[in-house]
């Protein structure tokens, strides 16, 4: 064992000097005291009192000991042992620049859940003999094995596309006796090699002692306009240490090119010509000194890319700038009314657009493709990407469609079933819920989904009303916060957010905002309206008609606005679920 002296940080309070000279002293023939008894003052085991049979002792253990005089520090050495079950323990011990303080620490950890004890023979350990009357017997009970805790962490929770990096940590709560392995699993939106690359094993190892690795995850700038995607960690076949279970989620941010596809058309309605509703929608994700940088193609028929086919005048366009590129601009802007004014640049391409709605668009940086919408070596008839008599329009890096032949018979946009977003409402309904499920009791599934349909100031001008059992509209009952939002955002409207959220699960996240509002209290046969101000702009149902029975019923269920068109998941087709990815109608955001 190892002998090391310290200076002492305990300062002996007068009053403790005299209790030592009043117990441990002895007179001489002549009635003089002799302070000859050595005592132990004060014992402390990993900062704790040392008692006789203390349990639950750390295995990295540090026993203190201090004593009423100076030692004598060989002699004391030879005789203090520290033994366990298996046999004597090595240990290094420490004095103090006095020789009346010990610190004793095992060279090595000690063994979980198991016995040792601590002796001092009775003897003459004093440096000027005083004696050590009693024999000093201490026994203690390390604690089980707790196996620590891994885990992931980063220093950045959100990365730009471009060749930004972040240093993921894999750390353990505490140092382990033993290797920790494990491996790291990624899912998400984003594509390995493609979004990003990795550097460092997803193989971990942290060695016994340790407590941390890492690993580097930088994203990479790519040519899709897919909006921002996600990047999820997880931890698998952890060995030797507990796993926390918890993903680390990192948001890869979409670094949108100068100008981007907005929109794409080929719409037919009453009095159109063949060619009158195609159009490219643009727009511009930054201030552009000269336009004419970019184009157009039109691939058509799945025969492959036909090159540049249109490029853009010498103009300048500013961030934010939508930009309409059509085959017959008068006539689509009639069609359109007054939203043709949504359009800052309005420009004519004549026969270069030419899509029939099942052909692919390029949009082109010189000679670059620097984004498609569809797929130049496919025919689009009956790919989810068709726009035939229809459109496809971008939210936030995602395509939605209008759905086939939806404009035909209509003579305005605002007169079809799909009205082209630009021009639509800036909030509509969504999806309306009455939904039950084993534990959710009577209010726990009612809620409103509505989707901005562009950036909202101020959400306030907006409010709901729940018209019950078919008596005509009750007007507002709920006006939304004062809250900005952006488009593409889905928001909540329930009755019981925890509730809901419980059965949603992860696809709770998809919501951008959640409120909570009493006045949620439809049945499933009950109209919602949606006002601006005092004026209802939509209505699911009929406000004079009680749902029960009727096609847009939604009791103990939903229904949801799926390419402009209402659908709903069946009367009590959530019964007996306990998550609505369990139920036999999974809710449309969540499926």
């Amino acid at each position: 064992m190892k002998i090391i002296k310290k200076i002492s940080v305990y300062m002996l309070i007068p009053m403790v000097f005299l209790t030592i000279f009043l117990v441990g002293c002895d007179k001489d023939d002549d009635g003089s005291i002799v302070d000859n008894t050595l005592i132990v003052m004060v014992k402390t085991i990993n900062d704790i009192k040392f008692d006789n049979g203390i349990e639950n002792v750390n295995v990295n253990a540090s026993i203190e000991i201090i004593f009423s005089h100076t030692l004598n520090t060989e002699l004391f050495t030879s005789s203090l042992k520290l033994n366990s079950d298996s046999g004597n323990v090595d240990y290094s011990l420490i004095f103090s620049n006095t020789n009346s303080t010990i610190t004793l620490t095992p060279n090595t950890p000690l063994a979980y859940e198991s016995r040792y004890t601590l002796t001092l023979p009775a003897g003459d350990y004093g440096l000027a003999g005083e004696s050590f009357k009693e024999a000093l017997s201490l026994s203690f009970t390390t604690a089980p094995f707790v196996p620590p805790v891994l885990s992931l962490s980063s220093d950045k929770l959100e990365l730009e596309e471009n060749s930004d990096t972040a240093t993921i940590t894999i750390s353990l709560d505490k140092a382990s006796q033993d290797d920790v392995t494990a491996t790291i699993e990624i899912s998400g939106t984003a594509t390995d090699t493609e979004d990003y690359n990795i550097s460092g094993s997803l193989n971990i190892s942290i060695p016994a002692g340790s407590t941390s690795t890492s690993i580097l995850l930088t994203s990479i700038l790519d040519s899709e306009n897919e909006g921002d995607e996600t990047i999820i960690l997880s931890l698998t076949n952890v060995v030797n240490a507990n796993n926390s279970s918890q993903n680390l989620t990192i948001i890869l941010k979409e670094q949108l090119p100068a100008i981007s596809l907005k929109g794409v058309m080929a719409l037919t309605w009453d009095g159109s010509g063949t060619n009158d509703g195609k159009a490219i929608h643009l727009i511009a994700n930054q201030d552009i000194a000269d336009l004419s940088v970019y184009g157009l193609g039109v691939a058509n028929n799945g025969g492959g890319t036909d090159g540049l086919e249109y490029s853009f005048p010498v103009q300048s366009v500013s961030a934010g700038d939508d930009i309409l590129v059509a085959r017959e601009p008068a006539l689509l802007s009639t069609y359109f009314g007054d939203c043709a004014n949504e359009f800052e640049h309005i420009f004519q391409a004549n026969t270069s657009i030419s899509q029939n709605g099942d052909d692919a668009i390029e949009l082109f940086s010189e000679t670059t493709v620097i984004e498609t919408y569809g797929d130049a070596d496919v025919d689009g008839t009956g790919e989810v990407w068709e726009y035939t008599g229809s459109w496809a329009y971008k939210f936030d890096g995602v395509w939605t469609y209008g759905g086939i032949d939806c404009s035909i018979g209509s003579t305005t946009t605002q007169s079809s079933s799909c009205v082209y977003p630009i021009c639509a409402q800036p909030l509509i309904l969504q999806g309306v819920m009455a939904i039950l499920w084993d534990g959710s009791g009577v209010n726990g599934g009612k809620a409103v989904h509505l989707k901005a349909q562009k950036n909202i100031a101020d959400l306030s001008i907006y409010s709901i009303g729940v018209a019950n059992n078919g008596g005509g509209t009750d007007g507002i009952e709920f006006t939304f916060p004062a809250i900005s939002v952006s488009e593409g955002e889905d928001i909540l409207l329930a009755r019981e957010t925890a509730t809901i959220a419980s059965y949603f699960g992860a696809c709770i996240n998809t919501f951008e905002h959640i409120i909570e509002s009493g006045s949620m209290n439809q049945n499933g046969d009950d109209a919602i309206e949606l006002f601006e101000g005092n004026d209802v702009i939509e209505t699911y149902g009929d406000a004079n008609v009680d749902g029960t029975g009727q096609s847009w019923e939604y009791a103990g269920s939903w229904a949801y606005k799926l390419n402009g068109n209402w659908i709903t998941g069946g009367v009590d087709c959530a019964a007996g679920s306990t998550s609505t990815q369990s139920s036999s109608c999974a809710y449309p955001q969540c499926d």
